[in-house]
């Protein structure tokens, strides 16, 4: 969500007649687009923005953007910590791009030399905001109440973009399968993306749980376009664990949930997102996650160790896992999946994939293709000169850990 939203500030910045800066300290207009879901994004945020706060004030009528969830979260509170920030523009903002880059400088409407900048593949939200309220998450306070965008203002967006060389999309939200329309729920709404001229590939996130239903995942097994990967975050595998988070299903259905995807899509990649050390976790609480990550056989997964998000629910209780025990388990949990996720990749070593090439890329042993396959894995293939947006047959030979090389078949 935040590629998609500085993605969009800049084109409204490039519909003015803005440039792109090779560097900051060559810039009139700086802005860093902050994210606050975990205490050290917002620590490593605030010495970055510290940094180019000093750089702006060596340049005369330089001015610092700060935007996003840090913004939305802190705002005046900021500016104070921080001097020589010009604007904290909240999340919610961002929205609306235009508006802000029309509100808050001092520059004539124009077409834009540099015009939108656009990609082969590209984040398009769907829907934003969030109305879970899960214990731990700051989002709901940061980016606000759920809004669903019109599917006709989205089928406009993609085809638009589709036109200009689009050819994979992700649909976003932060929980994206809870899209609504009047009667046109995200199943129906996926239907009508796929079925855009030009359109090869689709793709979305997040999911929650308890809106992931077996509509949607019948809908990607009809559609070859739908690519096959479900991010479906389980955060616990311990019911009493899950009450607190207020995450609305138990470890039970969430296994069940599991097999039903299995069953409608055996090939598809499913990840997730793990939190250790919730306030009274115990180690056999954590073990019953571990159990379940076993037998889920994740191909990836986001792990944390939990951090107190100030406004929050959780921050009302003790906050009693010691740090070198949430670190203990979350080294335990990621060598675990570690694990999973290198005997995922090996495999797939001997497999026929279709995968869709994003552009060259240069490693120490010469130039690849990067790419992905159908479902979540990045692929590297020893060829030039295809242009990006192709979907090829390949074949994968071996595999790094967490990349597969592949060669044309």
């Amino acid at each position: 969500m935040n590629v998609a939203d500085s993605d969009a500030l800049r084109n409204a910045l490039a519909g003015r007649g803005c440039e792109t800066a090779a560097a900051p300290d060559e810039a009139d207009l700086i802005v860093v687009n902050t994210c606050s879901v975990r205490e050290h994004a917002e620590v490593r945020a605030r010495g970055r923005i510290a940094e180019l706060a000093a750089i702006k004030a060596r340049r005369p009528g330089c001015r610092l953007w700060v935007v996003g969830c840090m913004a939305a979260r802190m705002g005046e509170r900021l500016k104070q910590d921080i001097p020589g920030i010009d604007e904290a523009v909240p999340a919610e903002e961002l929205a609306d791009p235009e508006r802000v880059v029309r509100e808050r400088l001092d520059l004539k409407e124009t077409n834009g030399a540099a015009g939108p900048v656009r990609g082969i593949s590209e984040f398009v939200p769907v829907m934003r905001g969030c109305d879970n309220y899960c214990a731990y998450c700051v989002v709901p306070y940061v980016r606000g109440r759920e809004r669903s965008v019109a599917a006709e203002e989205i089928i406009r967006e993609i085809r638009s973009r589709a036109g200009n060389g689009m050819r994979e999309v992700t649909l976003l939200g932060q929980n994206v399968n809870s899209y609504r329309d009047g009667g046109l729920d995200f199943p129906d709404l996926l239907k009508l993306v796929a079925a855009i001229n030009g359109m090869e590939r689709v793709r979305f996130t997040t999911s929650h749980p308890k809106d992931c239903t077996e509509k949607l995942v019948i809908t990607m097994a009809e559609s070859p376009k739908i690519c096959r990967h479900i991010h479906l975050p389980v955060q616990s595998g311990s019911d009493r664990i899950l009450g607190l988070m207020n995450r609305n299903y138990t470890a039970g259905r969430y296994r069940s949930l599991i097999a039903m995807i299995r069953d409608h899509l055996p090939d598809a990649d499913i990840t997730t997102d793990i939190l250790v050390g919730f306030p009274s976790e115990t180690e056999s609480e954590f073990q019953e996650t571990m159990h379940l990550v076993r037998d889920a056989r994740f191909t990836t997964a986001f792990m944390f160790a939990y951090s107190v998000r100030e406004g929050t629910a959780a921050a009302r209780l003790p906050d009693d896992v010691p740090r070198e025990e949430k670190i203990d388990r979350l080294n335990r949990l990621i060598a675990l999946q570690t694990e999973i996720t290198r005997g995922q990749y090996a495999d797939m070593v001997g497999r026929e994939l279709e995968m869709m090439v994003y552009g060259p890329v240069e490693k120490r042993n010469g130039t690849f293709l990067r790419g992905q396959d159908r479902g979540c894995r990045r692929m590297l293939l020893a060829c030039s000169g295809i242009p990006a947006g192709t979907i090829l047959p390949v074949r994968a030979v071996r595999s790094s850990g967490m990349t597969l090389i592949a060669e044309r078949v």
